[in-house]
């Protein structure tokens, strides 16, 4: 294994000669491969965070699209008054030509960060966070989860990346990777931990799983040969599942190199999975990252040269043995595994009652661990301050260097919030102060601390999807509109967007649970259909939309379910069957759309403002039309492809 982003040879032969013959002494410096490496991994993220946006921001948000952007920074809280999208007439630009501007900045950043290891600095993550902010302000009703989390783990890059790589290490770099370790585990943690304290019955006859291959957001061909699976296999994934967020997850916080990385292998391989089953964007990609904080630097640098194995590493490979004996015991005890009639059977040995006792237990344990590991992690700093006698001698010689004491406030603050969030996971022990819960608020406002998991709490029994359908008669016929990633008919394929994030397809996941008044966005989106608006046909398949407007278009709400591996038609994926109405047919001739448009505070006609800054409009324009002929996916992976090339040429000269 070779680090992305190396050590010299100095630096390796330095690390060599603190060594004594019989394993590591107390203090050995190695260099900081590790943090290199996540934040090298965190700039490959925001590049496809920020192009999978731009794709999209034209149909969503320029001023003929669903959901301007000028609407939120004209009309918009005081926090969205001060995005600095709003700094769009100092350029002379309008509010979509600086959403351009800022995606493409962002990139370009991000891309740089990723090919040269020296551009990960301080100054590009404060820079790549405050304009993914900015665009996630005026996201509205197409904002996501993966938004959240890279905004929370990209401040935690803040405070992790130095002003220069070839700076010394930051003291405050161990408190930022414990609290990125803290991230990692609450996100994994929340997703397993309310799914059975949801009393959702899918999850409790561990037939969850089976039904959300059918029933994610948006799915590929893996998932349905994965549903094909027999029953029992799927009961055993489900197990598998629990046993990687609620049991694994508490081994990233393991004091042994070889138990974090049994932990960090078994994460990797359920986030390819997700990876490779569902359309999720970048999610997994910000996990992997994250995950990236269970290896050390020593680990990293040992692998360039050979070794004998250390005691360390011969009592972490036993308690590895004995944590898989454990899992193993420990499933075939609570789950009742057992085989019947030539399958595998289950049966829980537990209850919902007794189940929620133990995970209050955990809810409660994991802030005062992370908290000891914190409070270690400070004294350590606080003893480095020069010419320190005592504790308090040190937190004043702190207190005098704002370089590093602005930083440690901060981190024990997102720690001291964050607390919020991962204990609101049960009534029981949600925190109802306003001491912490009041500072959680402003921080998650600012999304640099989220809550996770919550979409997870029920199962969806069926697949309801919403088909657009137009036509220039009432009485028909009516003709479906086409969808790049969403299901919308039974002979079409599920294509893969891998790390590309389609939140326009998304979003129809949605709203296919909701009433139509509650998606106020479906409105304007229905008004461009109707008017046949470019930027917004372009989100759709476009070989399958009408070449001129329609005079009608509604919705219809269908079931659709996978076929059968065993039915004789297994070139198909689905079938389906109209359930009702999602909503009438709609008209421009009536008014009734440009009423809602207005109650929304969107024009119903698109206007197109007057540049002043013609030569940065043409540019932004220029690059739009270069970069639209090619789909989502393939420019995000032909961006991160040349990327690579660029990488593998460096590292060969």
């Amino acid at each position: 294994m070779k680090p992305v982003s190396g050590a010299s040879d100095t630096e390796r032969s330095s690390a060599r000669k603190d060594e004594g013959h019989d394993g590591e002494p107390a203090e050995v410096h190695y260099p900081p491969l590790v943090r290199n490496l996540i934040l090298r991994a965190m700039c490959g993220v925001y590049l496809v965070a920020f192009l999978s946006f731009y794709v999209q921001a034209e149909g969503l948000y320029s001023n003929s699209g669903i959901l301007p952007a000028s609407r939120v920074l004209a009309n918009g809280t005081i926090q969205e008054q001060f995005n600095l999208l709003r700094l769009a007439p100092l350029l002379g630009l309008d509010s979509f030509s600086m959403v351009d501007l800022f995606c493409l900045a962002g990139s370009v950043i991000a891309f740089l960060g990723l090919v040269f290891s020296d551009l990960c600095r301080l100054q590009s993550f404060i820079a790549m966070w405050t304009f993914y902010f900015s665009l996630v302000q005026i996201s509205q009703s197409f904002r996501q989860q993966s938004d959240e989390l890279l905004l929370e783990a990209g401040f935690l890059c803040i405070l992790l990346a130095p002003s220069k790589l070839s700076d010394p290490r930051s003291p405050i770099e161990d408190l930022a990777l414990l609290l990125m370790k803290w991230l990692l585990f609450r996100f994994v943690f929340a997703s397993g931990s309310v799914k059975l304290a949801s009393g959702c019955p899918l999850w409790w006859d561990l037939t969850g799983l089976k039904r959300h291959f059918e029933t994610m957001p948006l799915p590929t061909s893996y998932s349905w040969y994965t549903y094909q699976q027999p029953d029992g296999l799927h009961r055993l994934s489900t197990i598998y599942v629990y046993l990687s967020e609620l049991v694994c997850s508490w081994l990233f916080f393991a004091p042994n190199q070889k138990v974090r990385m049994f932990a960090m292998w078994w994460q990797v391989f359920l986030h390819l999975n997700i990876i490779g089953s569902g359309n999720y964007g970048f999610l997994s990609l910000i996990v992997l990252t994250l995950l990236l904080t269970l290896v050390d630097d020593r680990e990293l640098v040992r692998t360039q040269v050979k070794k004998e194995p250390r005691k360390e590493d011969k009592r972490g490979a036993l308690t590895v043995k004995v944590i898989s004996i454990s899992m193993v015991i420990g499933t075939w005890l609570m789950f009742g595994v057992g085989y019947k009639n030539g399958e595998l059977a289950f049966k829980l040995l537990f209850n919902r009652s007794q189940y929620l006792n133990m995970m209050q237990m955990m809810l409660r344990a994991a802030p005062l661990l992370v908290l000891s590991l914190m409070v270690q992690k400070f004294l350590k700093i606080v003893n480095k301050q020069a010419g320190v006698k005592t504790v308090a001698d040190g937190i004043r010689k702190l207190s005098e260097n704002w370089q590093l004491f602005l930083p440690t406030v901060a981190a024990f603050a997102v720690l001291f919030t964050s607390i919020v969030p991962h204990l609101q996971l049960t009534q029981s022990t949600a925190i109802s102060s306003s001491i912490l819960t009041k500072p959680y608020q402003g921080l998650h406002n600012l999304f640099v601390v989220n809550q996770y998991g919550q979409h997870l709490i029920k199962m969806r029994p069926k697949r309801l999807e919403i088909i657009l359908e137009y036509s220039d008669e009432l009485t028909g016929p009516w003709h479906e509109y086409g969808f790049q990633y969403k299901p919308w008919s039974q002979g079409g394929s599920m294509p893969y967007a891998w790390v590309y994030f389609p939140r326009f397809d998304f979003k129809f996941y949605d709203a296919s649970v909701s009433k139509p008044h509650n998606q106020k966005w479906l409105y304007p989106l229905v008004q461009r259909l109707l008017q046949n608006e470019p930027t917004v046909v372009k989100l759709l398949d476009e070989d399958n939309v009408p070449s001129r407007p329609p005079k009608f278009i509604r919705a219809s709400l269908y079931h659709f379910s996978y076929t059968s591996w065993f039915d004789g038609n297994s070139t198909t994926f689905w079938t389906r069957e109209r359930v009702n109405d999602y909503f009438p047919a709609y008209t421009l001739a009536d008014g009734f759309l440009e009423t809602k448009l207005n109650d929304i505070g969107i024009p119903a006609t698109a206007s197109t403002p007057e540049a002043m800054n013609l030569p940065l409009k043409l540019l932004m324009d220029g690059v739009r039309n270069f970069l639209g002929i090619f789909e989502g996916s393939l420019l995000v992976l032909g961006v991160l492809m040349a990327a690579f090339v660029m990488i593998l040429t460096q590292r060969r000269n």
